[in-house]
């Protein structure tokens, strides 16, 4: 984790492990969480925890990253008007 100075405010920057039993993979994803009171309310330096509170939707934990593949010839050529 890291902040990122902005325009705006300030990010931290959070890797989601996605392996078995939340360990490091290559499916590992980064979110950016805007550092602000109302999703960062306590910051525990004497802890060394950020704790955190996500409206909804910030962090999708049942999101699947989809790879789309485009596979050429299986459609007929596009019409020229």
């Amino acid at each position: 984790m890291c902040s990122i100075p902005g325009l705006a405010q300030d990010s931290l920057e959070i890797i989601l492990p996605r392996g078995r039993g939340g360990t490091p993979s290559w499916r590992d994803e980064m979110v950016l969480i805007p550092f602000v009171p109302q999703i960062v309310p306590t910051v525990d330096t004497s802890e060394g925890a950020i704790y955190i509170a996500p409206p909804p939707g910030l962090l999708d934990l049942t999101y699947v990253k989809e790879e789309k593949v485009r596979i050429k010839g299986f459609l007929p050529p596009a019409k020229d008007d």
